[in-house]
Parts: C-alpha cells; structure tokens; sequence
C-alpha cells in the first residue's frame, strides 16, 4: 500500500510530418537534391500538442480515487504515466517514498486492470492468475534458483494432467496455488480455474482480469475503464463487488472512467478532468453541490444541468422569460456583475411544479419515460419571436400525467441555483 502523488505532470505526442521524416524514404533520399522548401512537406501545425499539462493530485495510502472525464480528455495517459506504459515529458510521479519517473513497469509494483481484459488466451484461468505470481521479481534469489525455478515450473506444467497424487509442485508453487485458491474464493470463480478464456462471459473474465492483478498484492492498483465492455446489469453487479473488494484489501486505486455514475458510487474522491487538465478534485457530493465551474457542473450530474443566461439588475437576475431574486447572501458576490450578463445554472431535479408567485409557463415538448421518473423537455415562453426559444429539462414524479403541448407551471428551487462567469466559466458563490 503506497500513497501516490503527481507533481507537474506534463506530457505531449510529437506529431505531423517532418523533413527527417521525409528523408527516412528511399524515394525522398534520391530527390532530397532536388527538393525545395516548397516542395517539402509541412509539420504539423501541433507538433508538441500537450496531452496533459501542469496536473498535480495527491492519491492517499488506501484511497480509491477515480479520474472521470470526455473521451480525449487525457484520463487513461495519465494512468498509462503512472503504470510506466508512457513516459513522462516534464514532471514527477513518486509512489509510496520512491520517485519511479524512470523504472520500469515491472519495477513499479503497480498491477493495471485494462479496459480490454488482456487475458492469455492460451492459458487456462489458473495460470492466467499465476502468471505474474512466477515471474515476479526477488532480488533474493540467485542465479542457481532462476534454473531450478524454471526447471520446476517446467515439470510442473508437464505433468499437470495426471492425477493429483501424481503431480508435483515446488514449494513456490504451492504458495502460489494458496494465493490463487485464496483469490479465487474472493472473486467466486473457484469452478472457472480450469477454462480457458474463449470459455467465459464477460463478467467472469473481468473478474479474472481483477484477480490477476489482486495476486500480486501490489502497492498501486490502476484501472482502466474495466466496466465499459458489460450489459448495464452486469456492470452495477461488478461495480459494487469492486467497490467490496477494494475496500476490504485497503489497496490504493486509480480507476478510470468517462460514466460520471461510476464516478460518483465508486470514488473516496473523484478528479473530474478536460483537455489535459484536472478542473476540480473533490468527494462525490461536494463536485454535485459545489461545482468549480460551468463543465464540472454539466458534467456532474444526469441529467445535466440547465444553463441560462441571465443579466443582473441589482439582486435580481433578468431572463426574458422570468426574473428570479436572490437572497442577501448573493448580494457581496454579484455585485462585480452588475448589469452584466451571467450564467444561471439549475438541475432538473431541483426545477419545482406548482402554481404560485412568480411561477414560470412551460410548453412540454418531449416526455421520457423512465417508470421511476419521468423527464421532460419543456419551451420556455419567448416574447422575442426573432430568437430561438430556451428549452429546461426537468424531472418530475413518475405519476405525474403530462404529453407533448401541456402547459407546467414550474419554479427554480433559490436555494439551489448556481452562477457562473459567462467569461471565464468559474463558479460564482455566495459569500
């Protein structure tokens, strides 16, 4: 067990053509005399296009922390950084008390779980399970016990079919069959040790694929998107077993997602990220309540927030359609903003039905379904015919009849609402 903490990281891909790309072809060689700056082909217009830039995160001794975020948004780079997959372009990764910038993967005592399984598909699940295990460094052993290791790894594969009274098996071997057994009976794949992978579902193989990396006990465990190739019942099934598992074993996780729910059941903490950038780390319902800015607050959440612009005429914000007043507690905050335009945000679930002052009419354009709840897209009323009207999402009760063109009279919950800088996009909070 091991914290792990990220100082500066930086990283970009060189890419785009170059003249030393060029000069790499033979038929390039033979008219490099005759070639011409016009004639040459250009760089890229990003040759050093930054995939991460300037991340700091501290993952502490036992903690799951969880780094959510858009596909492209530099997630799994960072996590391939930490695993030693990639190298790093500027910056410092240390785990527990060691700096392993530069040694090697095997070298880490990381164990990374991939989107994709990466199971041997040669190898039955019992020596899927042991790979690791016999390959695993000890700077005790010599040169002599590397042969005799081998030799009796060997024989031990060989004779393998026969009857249990007849095979043999090392003393390492054994303490090997004790771990996996062990590993095993946590993942309840005992019945499954002696299929191979082509054999299994799904989840099986994603449990083999966790316990492979469980066997090793590794300081660091890294997982990549391991959820993404299940049905949506299978995948909350091994959700939580992760979940389970991760906490009775107490080993520090990194786990990578682009589902904001993972991302809000699984994670101690959760490194909500975008362009190569982290733009908020927080617990799960300190990111929903407390938003950094306007993507955490889009992102977080499903459905997403409503944004609307507003423009601030004292404590009021003016919308077209509506105006809502804010209490005293906005007063300090706003007042940089006056008569300038903001964004207001509110969720779905914190958009009121009911007929009462200062209630806004809503045409319903689109109803969702859901038997739990329902969602509605609703139009809200455009005194400016010259102008596309704004249209809200708002959940209500699942036994609430409403169809396409009904009209709701709905309220914004005060209490709930956030603002952002239209030009920077940061939260702005009361005082």
């Amino acid at each position: 067990m091991a914290k792990v903490v990220l100082e500066n990281i930086y990283k970009t891909f060189s890419g785009g053509s170059s003249q030393k790309n060029i000069r790499s072809s033979p038929t390039a060689s033979a008219q490099n005399s005759k070639a011409t700056p016009t004639n040459l082909a250009k760089p890229s217009a990003h040759p050093n296009r930054p995939v991460l830039n300037d991340i700091n995160l501290t993952v502490e001794d036992g903690e799951f922390m969880v780094l959510v975020g858009p596909s492209g948004c530099g997630k799994s780079t960072l996590l391939r950084l930490i695993s030693g997959l990639e190298t790093i372009t500027g910056g410092n990764v240390w785990v527990g008390d060691r700096k392993v910038n530069t040694l090697p993967p095997k070298q880490r005592d990381i164990a990374m779980v991939f989107q994709s399984y990466a199971l041997y598909p040669h190898l039955s699940v019992y020596d899927n399970l042991a790979f690791g295990l016999r390959r695993a460094p000890d700077q005790t052993r010599t040169q002599k016990d590397f042969v005799a290791n081998a030799f009796a790894n060997t024989l031990a594969s060989l004779i393998r079919p026969l009857p249990g009274s007849l095979q043999y098996q090392s003393k390492a071997e054994r303490a090997i069959a004790q771990r996996i057994q062990s590993i095993a009976q946590m993942l309840q794949i005992e019945d499954l040790l002696t299929r191979l992978p082509k054999q299994l579902s799904g989840g099986q193989k994603q449990r083999v694929a966790l316990g492979r990396a469980m066997a090793r006990s590794p300081q660091v465990f890294l997982m990549d998107e391991p959820l993404s190739n299940l049905d949506a019942k299978l995948r909350t099934e091994t959700r939580t077993q992760i979940v389970g598992l991760q906490r009775q074993l107490a080993t520090t996780t990194i786990y990578v997602t682009h589902d904001q729910t993972e991302a809000m059941t699984m994670g101690d903490r959760i490194a909500v990220m975008n362009q190569g950038k982290i733009q908020q780390i927080a617990a799960p319902l300190d990111l929903y309540r407390q938003p950094a800015n306007r993507f955490v607050a889009a992102f977080i959440g499903s459905p997403p927030m409503n944004f609307l612009t507003v423009s601030v005429k004292g404590t009021q914000l003016v919308h077209p359609a509506f105006t809502v007043p804010l209490s005293v507690a906005w007063e300090q905050a706003i007042a940089p903003y006056k008569d300038h335009l903001i964004t207001l945000g509110i969720r779905p679930e914190h958009i009121e039905l009911g007929q009462q002052p200062g209630s806004i009419p809503v045409t319903v354009t689109q109803v969702e379904a859901l038997g739990s709840e329902t969602f509605v897209l609703a139009q809200l009323p455009n005194s400016d015919r010259t102008v596309t009207a704004t249209q809200i999402q708002i959940r209500i009760p699942a036994d609430r009849p409403v169809h396409p063109g009904s009209i709701l009279q709905v309220n914004f919950s005060l209490t709930k609402i956030h603002l952002f800088d239209s030009t920077t996009e940061d939260s702005i909070r009361p005082l």
